[in-house]
């Protein structure tokens, strides 16, 4: 499984990109920073694009990706989620006001956006991957996601607080490599992750520690402003090896 990470921040300013992440090259796991990094070739490559909720940061680009392919070669893609989900961004983003409902464009028939819908805890095939949706603690609805290509799977927590089904659901999986986690603030601003339902390096630690195996652990969704510092306080957890993912870093699970 190749994973390159387009945006990994919580918030964006310069040199900071919101989440995103190309698997194998056709499928997008969340749409924070696809069209602003993407080569308009790389872009008609994507077939599939897995949101995890329907935050601005989570799924903006997948407005200009429909779009651009619409203009190019139409052949678009498939948007997957919760059905929650789906339904928020059929009718707060492609409602015609903020964008152009390209679930009809350029006929119903042969839309550039398609939407399938997958429940938590079920699984579906995309491009030779099982993927399995858990519902985690956000202020939102939101899904982390499992990936399984055969040989390896990863989990990403998605947006959450302090969560337990999906980690239960990761610590079965005999081949698991690798858990990409979100860390949005430093310790001292608990309070905020709680009422946001984020996580602090101190609470990452603890729901680390709810998975039953020991693999790499990567951190995702700093907020730019605090971001040194929370790489710092990631590094003093004792016990844990935690690595802050980069901008345009390639993963080889």
């Amino acid at each position: 499984m190749n994973i390159r990470v387009l945006g990994c921040h919580g918030g964006e300013l310069p040199n900071f990109r919101t989440t995103s992440f190309l698997i194998n090259k056709s499928v997008i796991l969340d749409g924070g920073a696809i069209t602003g990094v993407l080569t308009l070739k790389e872009q008609l490559r994507v077939e599939h694009v897995i949101l995890t909720h329907a935050h601005a940061d989570h799924c903006r680009d997948t407005l200009f990706l429909a779009d651009n392919s619409v203009s190019v070669n139409g052949k678009g893609f498939t948007i997957y989620g919760m059905p929650v989900v789906l339904s928020h961004i059929k009718q707060h983003l492609l409602n015609w006001h903020i964008w152009p409902d390209f679930t009809e464009i350029p006929s119903k028939e042969k839309p550039v956006i398609r939407m399938k819908e997958a429940e938590s805890e079920s699984t579906i095939e995309i491009d030779g991957l099982k993927v399995t949706l858990c519902l985690v603690s956000h202020t939102v609805p939101a899904s982390g996601v499992i990936l399984d290509d055969g040989k390896s799977s990863v989990v990403f927590s998605s947006d959450t607080g302090p969560t337990d089904r999906i980690w239960e659901m990761a610590s079965k999986k005999d081949n698991l490599k690798a858990v990409f986690i979100e860390c949005s603030y430093p310790d001292e601003k608990e309070e905020l992750s709680i009422l946001s339902k984020h996580l602090t390096p101190k609470m990452v630690a603890q729901e680390v520690r709810k998975i039953s195996r020991n693999v790499p652990v990567y951190v995702y969704h700093i907020k730019p402003q605090f971001y040194k510092q929370v790489v710092k306080e990631l590094k003093q957890k004792k016990g844990l090896h935690m690595e802050a993912v980069k901008l345009n870093q390639v993963i080889k699970i």
